[in-house]
């Protein structure tokens, strides 16, 4: 079968010092697969002066082509990120997809950036940052533990989120610090990463959480609580089961069912009654699991 003239032209583009850049755009949405494969490398190597065509090939409808648009910048590195920010706050939910999908991939040389971008007024911005980080991983956790100190109490609250999601041990004491904090929405994702994280080390700041006056606190210590298992203060959850707010009451008959302690049996019964739909369902599966763990 005879190559056309835009085949010729898209290969030898590639395997030639003289590179093209506008044929290399137009080559990233040839039907071909290998030559749009071609293209994408090639664009990467071109280096910064592809950086804006290629965002903006992340535009395209084409999912195929936004993809390789991504491929591209992914190559080009650091010197992309700028522009990757910038997308970001795209109002194509596709475009912010990608360019958090590609920084991502960058790795520590995202770090810096990213933990600016915590501070912008956008709070999707601010979220996909924070996902960024918490994909990047282990060497995020040191600058994301400096930024629970951050003045701007969303920062604290992506950073708490972020260490929660990455998990790494070296994060519970600076987020026992921020089960303290001033602000209720940071309270309540640190002791939401402190459940994710498990570590036994929480579990009487999680005690003392418990009697804050917000439930919207006192519930993920709940959960918290429930994932550390036998360490976790069963009397005190069993108060909670008598609060007067429901939130709290089915926070804590959940976490009992999950630590399985048959303390709180008679205390879970007595929600038989409850006024709550969910606090009911929730003993009763708490009750459930606590004599599947007995063997009753």
């Amino acid at each position: 079968m005879q190559n056309t003239g835009t085949d010729r032209k898209a290969y030898s583009i590639h395997t030639t010092s003289g590179m093209d850049m506008d044929g290399l755009i137009k080559a990233i949405r040839h039907p071909n697969l290998g030559i749009r494969w071609r293209a994408a490398l090639a664009l990467g190597d071109i280096g910064e002066p592809a950086i804006k065509p290629l965002v903006r090939a992340m535009r395209e409808n084409d999912h195929d082509v936004r993809w390789l648009a991504g491929l591209a910048l992914g190559h080009i590195g650091e010197r992309a990120i700028p522009q990757l920010l910038r997308a970001l706050s795209e109002e194509d939910h596709d475009v912010r997809w990608h360019a958090t999908r590609v920084l991502a991939g960058m790795g520590p040389v995202a770090i810096p950036p990213m933990i600016a971008a915590l501070h912008d007024e956008d709070s999707d911005t601010q979220w996909r940052s924070a996902y960024v980080l918490s994909q990047i991983g282990e060497p995020s956790v040191e600058p994301l533990i400096f930024a629970l100190k951050d003045p701007l109490w969303w920062v604290r609250v992506r950073a708490a989120w972020a260490l929660g999601e990455i998990g790494d041990k070296r994060a519970v004491e600076p987020l026992i610090q921020s089960v303290n904090d001033m602000d209720w929405y940071v309270r309540w994702s640190a002791a939401d990463a402190l459940g994710k994280i498990g570590d036994k080390r929480a579990a009487v700041c999680l005690s003392k959480a418990l009697k804050e006056p917000d439930s919207f606190v006192q519930v993920p210590a709940t959960w918290a609580l429930g994932k550390l298992g036998s360490d976790a203060p069963v009397d005190t959850l069993i108060q909670c089961l008598k609060s007067g707010d429901w939130y709290v009451r089915w926070g804590a008959a959940d976490a009992l069912g999950n630590i399985g302690d048959a303390r709180a049996l008679d205390a879970l019964r007595e929600l038989d009654h409850d006024k709550d739909e969910y606090v009911r369902r929730a003993a009763n599966n708490a009750i459930a699991k606590i004599e599947k763990k007995a063997g009753t």
